[in-house]
């Protein structure tokens, strides 16, 4: 077995195992985000968290794709496709976020309702990420 192939298995097993816990961890943050929306509201934001679920199940999945792609082409350039890839991320999200805010301007609620939400679920999702690919590169190195 080559060491390029070992890598490449390494790599999949990763891309699976981030697709799975990022969809496990957004439906974790959707299910909380309608409990906890019920509970404080008594009606459950569902505009809000699919718009929060929607965004961050998309750039999980784009990210990882292209994380796949540099991890297996150049694995140099990691760190620079974090950096980007967070700005990437942040600029997206405040343009989500001011979209929001536009659409829904004349409800004060519902934006604040959304800034909350949504924040919890940029939040979570970069924490996240952050954890998943240091422990990523730690078992890396192990290996």
């Amino acid at each position: 077995m080559s060491v390029l192939n070992s890598n490449e298995q390494f790599i999949s097993a990763q891309v699976r195992l981030y697709q799975m816990m990022s969809m496990l961890l957004v439906a974790i943050l959707t299910a909380g985000s309608c409990l906890a929306t019920g509970y404080v509201l008594g009606y459950v934001a569902s505009t809000e968290i699919v718009i929060s679920s929607v965004f961050n199940l998309i750039a999980a999945f784009a990210f990882i794709m292209v994380w796949k792609k540099v991890a297996l082409s150049s694995e140099k350039s990691l760190p620079l496709l974090f950096l980007s890839a967070s700005g990437i991320r942040l600029v997206l999200a405040a343009m989500i976020v001011l979209i929001y805010f536009f659409v829904m301007r004349d409800n004060a609620q519902a934006i604040k309702i959304f800034a909350v939400v949504f924040m919890a679920f940029y939040l979570m999702m970069l924490v996240f990420d952050t954890w998943f690919f240091i422990r990523t590169e730690k078992t890396k190195q192990i290996k």
